[in-house]
């Protein structure tokens, strides 16, 4: 149904926002909010091209290419508040960001 862009601010005052992609999808009744973007060694993207340029260069220069797609969905659910569901994942997205450098290294 719609896709945009949103910049997420992160805990750090010295780090500029995130840049995330927001997807709202729909089959029949049912609506899913989705967020998703990609984290590769030091970097978070959301541009897919961005991504297999880097998935090159760090292939290239740091004989590395670790990466992940951090996808968070959630139904929005007849009657329920968009922006409610939207600022449930966006807090969920934020709480989540210290562990990923857990599981993709910079």
């Amino acid at each position: 149904m719609s896709h945009s862009i949103l910049n997420v601010p992160t805990d750090e005052e010295t780090t500029p926002p995130v840049q995330i992609n927001r997807v709202l999808i729909q089959k029949d009744r049912q609506k899913q909010l989705v967020f998703y973007w990609f984290k590769q060694r030091d970097r978070m993207l959301s541009n897919e091209y961005l991504v297999k340029l880097y998935l090159f260069w760090d292939g290239m220069t740091r004989q590395r290419s670790d990466g992940g797609l951090i996808r968070l969905s959630a139904a929005v659910d007849p009657g329920e508040d968009e922006q409610e569901v939207e600022q449930r994942l966006l807090q969920f997205a934020r709480s989540i960001q210290p562990q990923l450098t857990r599981y993709i290294p910079d």
